[in-house]
C-alpha cells in the first residue's frame, strides 16, 4: 500500500476563465496546445502542430518497476518534448514550473489563472475519472489545460480532448498531478507558454521539420527508438512471458497495445493517420506532389499500424476479442458523444475486468502464436517506414 494522498493549499479563491472548449482532439498534447493557442486567436490544425514538431517517432521502453513494456508513437523526450519544440519553432517561449509540494504546485496553478490564461498541466490518467483507466493504469505524462477552479466546492474545471468542460474534484487533481507512478510520471509539472503574435513562415519550417523528423526515425539517439525501435519490439514480444508478472498482466499489456496504437490519444495508427494529414495539408502549403504522394504512403502505413493493433486483440478469441470492440466502443463514444457520454462508456468498461480473467485464463496460452503476425507486420511497417523517411528527405 502507498502512502495517503494528503492535498493542500485549497482555500476559498474561485477562478473561472471565459475560455471556449472544443472537442474532436486527436492527442492530448497536441489538442491542449491547439486550444491553448485558439485562446490566443492563434489558429492551427493539430496535424501541422505534430508535423512542425517533428512528432511522428516509436519508441520501445521498459524497466523492471513497469508491469510491462510501452511501445508509443511520439518523438517527445522529457517534458515538455514535443511541445516545447513545437512553441520554439513558432517563435514563443516556455518555462517548465515542477515541484515535489503540493502546495506550491497549486501556487503555481492559480498565479496562471490569476492571469487569466489557461493552466497546461501533466496529471496521471489512473486519477482522472472522466478516462476510465482504473488506478493500475499509470501514464503520468496526460496533458491537459485547467481553466477553473471553485475551492469552496473542491471543483476544478479541465479543457482535454473530448467536448465538455469535465469537472472533477479539486483534490483528485492534485493526486494525479503529483503521482510519481512510471512510466513518465507527472510530478507536479506545468508548463507556462509565452506565444507569438504571428505564426512563421511554413515554406521554410515545414522542410526542415520535415527533414528533422526522417533523421530521428532513421538515425534515433537509442537503438529502441526509431525505425530499429520497431524491429527491437519485434524481437522482445515472444520474451513477454519471461518477464511479465502473471498471465492477467500479460493480457493488459496486449490490451494496452492496441490502446496506445489505435485509441488512447494517437489520432489512430499511432499517430501515423495525423502525420499523412499533416503531409497532404503541407503538400497543399508548398504546392508539391510529391508530398501528396508520401501522404498516400503513410495513409497505407496507417492501415497497418491498425492491423498490428488489431492482431494484439484477436477477434478469433471470445474474450481478447470482446476487450477489443470495448475499448473502441468507448474511444467511440468518448469521441462523438464527449463528457456527457462518459456513464454509457462506464457501463461497457465494466466488462473489462471479467475478460482480462477470462482471456487470462482460457486464451492466452496461446500467446506466442497470437503475436507471430504481430512480428511480421512489425518487420514489414519498419521497412515502410525506413524507406519513406528516406524518399521525405530526399525530396523536400
Amino acid at each position: 500500500m502507498g502512502k495517503e494522498f494528503t492535498p493542500a493549499g485549497i482555500n476559498e479563491d474561485v477562478i473561472i476563465l471565459d475560455f471556449e472548449h472544443y472537442g474532436g482532439g486527436q492527442n492530448c498534447q497536441t489538442s491542449a496546445l491547439q486550444r491553448q493557442m485558439n485562446y490566443y486567436r492563434l489558429k492551427i490544425s493539430e496535424p501541422m502542430l505534430v508535423g512542425i514538431g517533428s512528432g511522428l517517432g516509436f519508441i520501445y521502453w521498459y524497466m523492471k518497476r513497469m508491469h510491462a513494456p510501452f511501445a508509443g508513437g511520439m518523438n517527445s523526450g522529457k517534458f515538455p518534448g514535443l511541445i516545447g519544440r513545437i512553441v520554439d519553432r513558432l517563435g514563443g517561449s516556455w518555462k517548465v514550473l515542477n515541484t515535489a509540494s503540493v502546495k506550491r504546485a497549486h501556487i503555481h496553478l492559480k498565479s496562471v489563472l490569476e492571469k487569466g490564461q489557461p493552466v497546461f498541466i501533466c496529471a496521471d490518467m489512473a486519477y482522472l475519472p472522466h478516462l476510465m483507466t482504473g488506478e493500475e493504469d499509470h501514464f503520468g505524462q496526460h496533458t491537459l489545460l485547467v481553466v477553473g477552479i471553485d475551492e469552496p466546492k473542491n471543483e476544478v474545471y479541465l479543457s482535454d480532448r473530448f467536448d465538455g468542460i469535465v469537472t472533477m474534484p479539486l483534490s483528485r487533481l492534485q493526486q494525479a498531478r503529483a503521482s510519481k507512478h512510471q512510466p513518465f510520471p507527472a510530478k507536479n509539472q506545468m508548463l507556462h507558454i509565452t506565444f507569438p503574435e504571428n505564426l512563421p513562415n511554413w515554406e521554410q519550417l515545414i522542410p526542415f521539420a520535415i527533414k528533422d523528423n526522417s533523421e530521428y526515425m532513421l538515425n534515433p539517439p537509442i537503438k529502441n527508438m526509431g525505425c530499429e525501435g520497431m524491429r527491437k519490439w519485434a524481437r522482445e514480444l515472444p520474451k513477454y512471458p519471461g518477464f511479465i508478472e502473471n498471465s492477467r498482466t500479460l493480457v493488459r499489456a496486449m490490451m494496452e497495445h492496441y490502446i496506445y496504437i489505435e485509441t488512447g490519444g494517437s489520432g489512430g495508427a499511432l499517430f501515423r493517420r495525423l502525420y499523412s494529414d499533416f503531409l497532404s495539408e503541407s503538400a497543399d502549403i508548398l504546392k508539391n506532389s510529391d508530398l501528396r504522394r508520401m501522404s498516400r504512403e503513410y495513409a497505407k502505413i496507417s492501415d497497418i499500424w491498425t492491423e498490428i493493433a488489431n492482431a494484439f486483440l484477436p477477434e478469433e478469441f471470445e474474450a481478447l476479442g470482446r476487450l477489443r470492440e470495448i475499448q473502441f466502443e468507448v474511444n467511440e463514444i468518448l469521441e462523438t458523444k464527449g463528457i456527457i457520454g462518459v456513464k454509457d462508456a462506464e457501463e461497457l468498461a465494466k466488462e473489462v475486468p471479467s475478460l482480462i480473467a477470462q482471456a487470462a485464463e482460457r486464451e492466452i496460452v496461446g500467446f506466442q502464436s497470437i503475436i507471430e503476425p504481430i512480428i511480421e507486420k512489425l518487420h514489414h511497417v519498419a521497412n515502410l517506414e525506413e524507406n519513406a523517411m528516406e524518399e521525405l528527405t530526399a525530396i523536400i
